[in-house]
């Protein structure tokens, strides 16, 4: 696989996980059967690590992925997507972990295609 194309599903796979943890609860208020889809452990672990193995491969295979430019905000971004797995246990919301998380790695990876 390219990575254009591993870019690509990264960045969705971040995107995906922002619409989840925003989208998602509001709809659960206005349909309550959602809401074990907004609570499911498994949907989070997955999100997550699509997101963090499609970056890490990027950053693996492409040379030019290796800058700070790309290699910070996708770094910093992936760590708060895994921290906020644990956020729970932490006392800690993960809505807002996994949200700033999703941004920084969606950013590195639409700005990477965009050059």
């Amino acid at each position: 696989m390219q990575t254009k194309n591993l870019d690509r599903v990264a960045a969705l796979g971040s995107l995906v996980c922002i619409a989840h943890c925003l989208a998602l609860p509001l709809l659960a208020v206005a349909a309550p059967f959602l809401a074990a889809a907004a609570e499911a452990e498994w949907v989070h672990w997955t999100f997550a690590i699509l997101a963090v193995v499609a970056s890490s491969a990027v950053m693996v295979r492409s040379p030019s992925a290796r800058v700070f430019s790309f290699a910070a905000p996708a770094g910093l971004g992936m760590t708060l997507v895994v921290g906020a797995l644990f956020g729970e246990h932490w006392g800690v919301d993960e809505t807002v972990p996994t949200v700033i998380g999703g941004v920084l790695l969606a950013a590195a990876h639409i700005r990477r295609l965009a050059t």
